[in-house]
């Protein structure tokens, strides 16, 4: 890195070029000094070009700032794209163009080609690339927009590339990842490790890293659900739904359903502040709606790195082998304990189905809200301090049994939560 990046670096933060350069440094160490490094992407293989990874993740940064610039100015007078057909159209075009342009791909399967583009010459790359060039199309648009993507290992490395390289469980994924067009442009996405966030400096064109390390937190107060197709669901989902809506959160607290008709940035949203995303089956598409190699698979990847859960409600989405290029499935991803709330209405226990069902569920609840009830009740003794009362009108210290209520709670409170 010369003087003059040194110095960009220093005064912008770690772009995204620089933040992979310096992976491919610390892989470069671990395969010829024997070091081992914990946060080295193990996904990658010894026999992986992460040169090549890492011009054809440039590639994909370019398409998204071209896309990002196109979407906010829709509609504008002297734009090229003047309906959402025209931005969807052209931002396939870029995506494929920039992939090829990388000469690091050799097969592409976008959302938006009926079949596989095979590159079969001598810019052939060693990567098969899925993708989502645009998400939240509906017209009007969303205000937020998105990308998917997704980066697998050349199968067929002593023959010609074909179909075979992309119908593969979304497990194998080198590296996946999503991108988010709001009030600003960002990327999102995990090349085998952790999941890191790049949000676009338009004065210097350059994803700087602002979310390092993103988690998802193990519960959420939100779900996001299409809720004008519940009529048409599945009992267990009607069921699920209606659980959803009466039981508590982790924390005590009623959960809220927020819906906004696009993808990315639900399950960004979902990333960040924790909760589950939903698309069931239903009469319309008994087989949910979302595909599995570039909408489904790479979404799963990138939460499941972060510490989340992502189901069609029996099995995990990563462990599914694709049919087809277009292969849909149901959807649920998000927070670990709201996935468990969901999926357990779609398997039998000993105990029967659903959350309630379940002694461990009433377990962590009675826990969460015991804790939530002693957090209010040290709020208002300290309001009451304050006013000089001392303690609570009329909230007395009681005592049950010879035991202090304020230091027993639930007595469930302190099991061991599992």
């Amino acid at each position: 890195m010369d003087v003059t990046a040194q110095a960009a670096e220093g005064t912008s933060g770690t772009t995204l070029i620089s933040h992979l350069l310096e992976t491919l440094t610390k892989r470069s160490n671990y395969l010829e000094e024997g070091v081992i490094h914990t946060n080295v992407d193990s996904s990658v293989s010894d026999g992986d070009s992460l040169s090549d990874l890492v011009t054809l993740l440039s590639s994909i940064t370019l398409a998204v700032k071209t896309v990002g610039s196109m979407v906010r100015r829709l509609r504008l007078p002297g734009t090229e794209a003047r309906s959402v057909n025209d931005v969807n159209k052209i931002a396939n075009q870029t995506w494929i163009r920039e992939l090829i342009a990388s000469e690091a791909c050799c097969v592409l399967v976008s959302e938006d080609l009926p079949d596989p583009v095979v590159i079969d010459t001598p810019r052939m790359g060693n990567y098969a690339v899925v993708f989502d060039p645009l998400t939240g199309l509906a017209d009007p648009p969303a205000q937020d927009m998105g990308a998917i993507f997704g980066v697998f290992r050349q199968l067929t490395n002593e023959s010609k590339p074909g179909i075979e390289d992309v119908l593969q469980p979304a497990r194998n994924l080198v590296a996946a990842g999503y991108a988010v067009y709001g009030a600003a442009t960002m990327v999102v996405l995990s090349y085998g490790g952790a999941v890191h966030g790049f949000t676009l400096d338009p004065t210097l064109s350059e994803f700087i890293l602002t979310h390092e390390n993103m988690r998802v937190p193990y519960s959420g107060r939100i779900y996001a659900i299409n809720e004008g197709f519940a009529s048409t669901m599945d009992p267990k989902a009607q069921a699920m739904l209606r659980a959803l809506k009466d039981e508590p959160a982790l924390d005590g607290s009623m959960r809220t359903c927020r819906y906004i008709g696009s993808m990315v940035p639900e399950l960004h949203r979902t990333i960040i502040r924790g909760g589950v995303y939903i698309y069931p089956a239903h009469a319309e598409r008994p087989q949910g709606r979302l595909k599995l190699l570039y909408e489904a698979g790479p979404l799963a990847f990138i939460i499941e790195k972060a510490g989340g859960q992502a189901s069609t409600g029996t099995r995990a989405i990563l462990d599914i082998q694709p049919e087809s290029v277009h292969h849909r499935v149901e959807c649920y991803m998000g927070s670990e304990d709201d996935i468990n709330v969901c999926t357990s209405h779609f398997r039998t226990a000993p105990w029967g189905r659903g959350p309630s069902a379940d002694p461990m569920y009433s377990l962590r609840r009675s826990r969460s809200i015991d804790a939530n009830m002693r957090v209010s009740l040290e709020a208002g003794l300290d309001v009451a301090a304050r006013s000089g009362t001392g303690t609570l009108a009329g909230s007395p210290k009681t005592m049950t049994n010879g035991v202090d209520d304020e230091e027993d709670g639930f007595v469930c409170a302190y099991l061991p939560v599992i």
